[in-house]
């Protein structure tokens, strides 16, 4: 039997604020399907920007706004999953690992598209994706991170924010450094 493959594409954001002596902290969640620590994204809808489907996805999943400071990806990370599928396509079962049952499933490959986001105004509460969301320091945002592509876009901005003292001080320039 030929498997199928489908290709899936999101976007999300690495979330930031500053805080006392004007250090970062960064957003995560905890998603609520697979109670594991992650960036907040999700797929890019039809007729919608990547940088829109970020924007969106953040507010959505860890209910804040937030602005991308620069319209050029932070990084771009891809992998492989399974999931079943209903007969008109849409996903009704992730399946992370082949060893958990996903022989026999739709393979897909997704790309996601992460830009690096400075918080606007948190909105108080996330939505259904996400059981928790918290602000946690770079540190703790590389433990608590479940998948080891999310900590490396997390090393990226970690080491933009740093960078400088004010996010007025961000140019293309500096981001693309």
């Amino acid at each position: 039997m030929k498997q199928t493959t489908l290709e899936e594409r999101s976007a999300g954001g690495v979330v930031f604020r500053r805080i006392a002596e004007n250090k970062p902290e960064f957003l995560v969640g905890k998603h609520s399907g697979y109670h594991k620590w992650v960036l907040p994204k999700g797929l890019i809808e039809p007729g919608e920007s990547p940088q829109e489907a970020a924007v969106r996805e953040v507010t959505e999943e860890v209910g804040v706004e937030a602005k991308i400071l620069d319209l050029a990806p932070l990084k771009t990370v891809e992998y492989w999953y399974f999931a079943d599928m209903d007969t008109s396509g849409k996903t009704t079962r992730r399946v992370a690992k082949y060893a958990e049952g996903g022989g026999g499933k739709t393979r897909i490959h997704k790309q996601v598209v992460f830009y690096l986001m400075e918080l606007e105004k948190d909105l108080g509460k996330e939505g259904w994706e996400m059981e928790e969301h918290k602000w946690v320091s770079y540190q703790e945002g590389r433990k608590l991170l479940a998948f080891e592509t999310e900590r490396e876009v997390l090393a990226v901005a970690g080491k933009l924010v740093s960078q400088t003292a004010s996010v007025s001080g961000y140019t293309s320039q500096v981001l693309h450094t």
